[in-house]
């Protein structure tokens, strides 16, 4: 099918009542299912050509089965309010009755064709074209809060299909409209609101033109971990899905080389911003990347999205793995200034979170000092390890009792600190390099504030970094319906040394000396002059 015709049966089957195409005696029709709140807008519209006829419906629900540009399988699932569909269901009956029968048994309804048309404002953005599938599993289920709350009107229940399919081919839309040599495409703004107007922006760079995209969700999922094993580079990103032509080409050509050893894979290099669209405190540079996972796939929680207290959002999630990443980090030049490298210069550098929300209103500021200066950061989130522990489960029967030793992680909203960034871009560099635990270390004070008092202190010493990722907590669909978004830095560090303080109780036996005067402090008469006489 050509992706004009799925425009043209998407753009027909939104309405009230779909009148279809009838095949041999049958003559089927379907209602739609519409009414759901669906982010953008964006509906996935299925169309079942059976042997006897043919049913389109809107399913609130679409999950691939899996790695669409591993080209691995062809199966998906679909999750939608029970509804009258007199094929699907003697299909899926059907497949109940025969379930012990030979899989080679032929029955009537056993195998159809699915498509599948991603349908945005009435036209079709995406199309996928399933061919001789069959229904691999299904359940009726009522979908509640797993609390009394569903039995309140506000939230409710809601009675769904839960269908499983599997198909032994899926076509691709292959009529891709790629964008001319050496062209650069900026996509704009995804629309959504980030925590101190933070976000990522990636910039995809092929060898026929590259595209900029801001994807709400990033998660670098490697690249700074502690290893003695070399470290892949590989992030993640997710977005409602939208149709990017160089992309999805590179996708296409993903699906077409796998577990070929004679035809290579299209390579590319991502630039990756994070950004408050007036300064770029920090970004990642990766270099050879290649798609190793794709799907498309819906987020939702249970009978939200169904009863209305929420909604649904059609999202398309990308996995990138890397042969190499540097940290760009701009700001911590500026910071040292133009002096040259053998004098290094002692600089400072002092961030404040933004976001101060917190009971009874305790900040966790973290002093970091190392060999280049010293740097004094908020954060929003401080933890440290149980501190009692003293040994460890290590998983080898052979090492019974290893030390323990204190580590802390960091974690806030991504923000202009360069000499921390630095200083995890420099412990990369000796990532998995022998003897080097003890090079580029940093003490690390944290104090837990309430105003200008400090309540708590600790002192980390000797740390280094075990690992640095950013990382967005998207929380299924509620960031986009909800449209609030946060990206964060998160710091893992591991100290050589500890130490508590304790100021409210410090303060208690700081007592001061009475200011009052003493007999030492009186003249001494016999050194009086001529004339004073001392009496015995």
């Amino acid at each position: 099918m050509t992706y004009m015709n799925a425009k043209n049966i998407a753009t027909f089957s939104i309405v009230a009542l779909f009148t279809l195409v009838s095949f041999g005696t049958s003559n089927v029709s379907a209602e739609e299912n519409g009414g759901y709140n669906m982010v953008e807008d964006i509906t996935p519209v299925l169309t079942f050509t059976f042997r006897d006829g043919v049913e389109t419906y809107e399913f609130p629900v679409f999950e691939m089965g899996e790695n669409f540009a591993d080209n691995s399988g062809t199966s998906f699932s679909v999750e939608g309010t029970v509804a009258n569909s007199p094929l699907l269901h003697k299909a899926m009956d059907e497949a109940y009755k025969y379930r012990s029968s030979n899989d080679a048994y032929d029955y009537q309804l056993k195998l159809f064709d699915v498509d599948v048309d991603f349908v945005k404002n009435g036209e079709s953005i995406l199309f996928l074209d399933y061919n001789t599938c069959r229904v691999d599993n299904y359940q009726v289920e009522t979908l509640d809060s797993n609390d009394y709350e569903s039995y309140f009107k506000e939230v409710g229940f809601a009675i769904v299909d839960k269908i499983d399919f599997v198909c032994s081919g899926l076509n691709f839309d292959s009529d891709l409209e790629i964008t001319k040599n050496s062209s650069f495409t900026d996509f704009g703004e995804s629309g959504f609101t980030f925590a101190n107007n933070m976000k990522t922006a990636v910039t995809l760079m092929f060898e026929n033109g590259a595209e900029k995209i801001e994807f709400p969700v990033f998660n670098l999922l490697s690249g700074y971990a502690e290893s003695n094993d070399n470290v892949v580079a590989e992030f993640q990103v997710e977005g409602v899905l939208e149709y990017y032509p160089l992309l999805y080409q590179a996708i296409d050509k993903s699906r077409q080389v796998s577990g070929l050893s004679t035809a290579s894979n299209i390579d590319f290099d991502a630039l990756v911003e994070f950004t408050n669209g007036t300064s770029t405190p920090r970004g990642l540079d990766f270099t050879s990347c290649r798609i190793s996972d794709a799907q498309i796939t819906t987020q939702a929680d249970k009978e939200e999205g169904f009863t209305g207290k929420s909604g649904f959002v059609l999202v398309q999630q990308l996995t990138f793995t890397c042969s190499g990443m540097s940290g760009i980090n701009q700001n911590f030049d500026a910071l040292r200034g133009d002096l040259p490298v053998w004098k290094a210069p002692s600089i400072s550098n002092e961030y404040v979170e933004p976001i101060q929300n917190t009971d009874k209103g305790l900040n966790a500021i973290a002093t970091f000092t190392t060999d280049k200066g010293v740097e004094k950061i908020e954060f929003s989130m401080f933890k440290q390890s149980p501190v009692l522990t003293t040994t460890e489960d290590t998983g080898d029967e052979t090492i019974t009792r290893k030390a323990t030793y204190p580590t802390l992680e960091l974690r806030g909203i991504v923000g202009d600190y360069p000499m921390l960034y630095n200083f995890v871009d420099e412990n990369r560099k000796i990532q998995g390099v022998a003897g080097t635990s003890n090079k580029n270390l940093a003490d690390i004070d944290i104090s837990i504030t309430s105003g200008d008092e400090v309540i708590r202190g600790f002192n980390f010493v000797n740390c280094r970094a075990t690992d640095y990722v950013v990382a967005t907590d998207a929380n299924t669909e509620e960031g986009y319906v909800k449209n609030k978004f946060a990206l964060e830095n998160i710091f893992d560090f591991e100290c050589q040394g500890y130490h508590p303080n304790n100021p409210a109780y410090d303060a208690m036996f700081n007592v001061e000396k009475s200011n009052t005067q003493s007999s030492s402090d009186l003249r001494n008469t016999d050194q009086w002059r001529s004339g004073f006489t001392v009496q015995k």
